[in-house]
């Protein structure tokens, strides 16, 4: 294959056709002991369909000649840092991630040395490093004071962010306030929340877009957003601190933050549901249907694998579409409460719950099973007392593909495959929009498990 203006294409037939670029970035060196100065080139090839690869390229000079060695594959959607050669070996830096995670986010730098006085190139991992404890390239930037206006309790802040930026905002806060962070963006941007190293609320290692927690310490919290996406993407993040939830007052402080709001709501983390099943056992859940569209396809993927699922329902939805629900009960699959038109449960007064959860089990009757979902997760210091009035355990979930932000289809399928295990509790949707992409990445997950030993049952009986 030869370059023309630093670029080739290869076709396979048909539209289907590889590009090879030449990038700028090159080492210089001596790779072959022979005292003259060698280069190593760094080609992208690009094929739809499966991936972005990195290659590196030994070029020998032998006597005036340049002379191509063997190509060597570095990583597939990743980020080149460095290149540099040192005792003939060729040190290459790459931004990647390990091999059960998405391709969408960058989590760590991984250093290769590369030998070439072997007859095949040998590649080496020299060294890993996560890529929160790497400091952000560039100079910083200015922290961004949170104030809330007068009365408020919350404040939301918009932004931008390039990858391995990070941009802190500045909270006054108080020991005792239940605090909540809240960042709306795309999957690889992620929360770091704390006081100081002894006080970290959220660590952005956690991988976390959301916190809830009743604030440890009082001073000048630190709320930090940080990006492992390879592109700048847009975020929004909303702040909350609220009273202290034991009625003690706040100490007087001389910043003015404007959080001296009245009221009382507390939030609480809902652990993990506790499984009934030993075994390979994943559990496939399928939240904001029924729909007349997407909820067949659904259920004919399923069919088609022998997998169970659980399908947490729309009450009015479930009331105005009957037969969906017949045919998820008749085919083996478990319904659950999802409250009557997806309110959070947050906040939400005593009577307000009663309806839309009641309303839902009415409309359910015998085929409703124990469990209830609360909508976006969201939940207060009552929710998990007042589900169990109704007789309903609250369920959450632990690999969420975030269909609902409409990923392609092979996104979806890699994130529920990288993070398949016994026990895992699966968040997918099959109401709230157009979740053709969902019916598909379900599928190809489905079948690139098919050899794993994996059963699907359903959570809730």
């Amino acid at each position: 294959m030869r370059l023309e203006n630093g670029t080739a294409a290869v076709s396979y037939g048909g539209a289907s056709e590889s590009v090879f670029t030449l990038q700028e970035q090159v080492a210089e060196g001596d790779l072959d002991g022979d005292g003259d100065d060698d280069f190593v080139a760094h080609i992208v090839e690009r094929s739809p369909g499966t991936g972005v690869f990195h290659m590196i390229v030994p070029v020998f000079d032998d006597g005036g000649h340049p002379v191509v060695g063997d190509l060597v594959t570095v990583g597939d959607r990743i980020v080149m840092d460095t290149i540099s050669v040192k005792d003939g070996v060729i040190r290459v830096a790459v931004f990647d991630r390990a091999p059960d995670e998405s391709f969408i986010a960058i989590t760590r730098r991984t250093s290769l040395d590369i030998d070439l006085t072997r007859a095949a190139p040998l590649v080496r991992v020299a060294s890993v490093e996560p890529i929160e404890d790497l400091p952000p390239p560039g100079p910083a930037r200015p922290d961004i004071d949170i104030r809330f206006d007068d009365g408020a309790t919350s404040a939301t802040e918009s932004g931008a962010i390039d990858f391995r930026e990070r941009q802190a905002y500045v909270l006054e806060a108080h020991g005792g306030q239940a605090f909540e962070a809240a960042l709306d963006a795309p999957f690889g941007v992620w929360l770091d929340v704390r006081l100081d190293d002894d006080n970290v609320v959220i660590s952005a290692a956690e991988r976390s877009q959301q916190v809830k927690a009743d604030l440890p310490a009082s001073g000048p919290w630190r709320v930090t957003v940080m990006s492992s996406r390879a592109e700048q993407v847009d975020y929004e993040l909303t702040v909350q601190a609220l009273p202290r939830r034991d009625g003690a007052a706040l100490e007087d402080s001389s910043s003015d933050t404007g959080s001296t709001a009245t009221g009382s709501m507390s939030t609480v983390r809902i652990p993990s549901p506790v499984l009934p099943d030993t075994g390979a056992v994943m559990y496939l859940t399928f939240d904001d249907g029924p729909h007349p569209v997407n909820t067949p396809r659904v259920l004919n993927v399923l069919a088609h694998h022998d997998a169970m699922a659980t399908f947490f329902v729309v009450g009015r939805l479930a009331q105005a579409y009957p037969d969906l629900i017949d045919r998820i009960v008749a085919e083996g699959h478990t319904v659950a409460n999802h409250t009557w038109d997806h309110e959070s449960l947050a906040g939400l007064p005593r009577e307000d719950f009663d309806s839309t959860v009641g309303r839902t089990q009415a409309v359910l009757g015998s085929r409703a099973t124990p469990c209830l979902r609360p909508p976006y997760g969201a939940v207060d210091e009552f929710t998990q007392q007042w589900a169990a009035a109704h007789g309903l355990a609250l369920m959450t979930w632990d690999v969420d593909p975030e269909d609902w932000k409409e990923p392609q289809a092979a996104a979806i399928a890699d994130h529920i495959v990288q993070r398949a295990r016994p026990g895992a509790v699966v968040l997918l949707h099959d109401g709230g929009g157009d979740r053709s992409a969902t019916v598909e990445g379900l599928d190809m997950a489905l079948r690139r498990l098919s050899g794993r030993g994996f059963s699907y049952r359903t959570l809730c009986r």
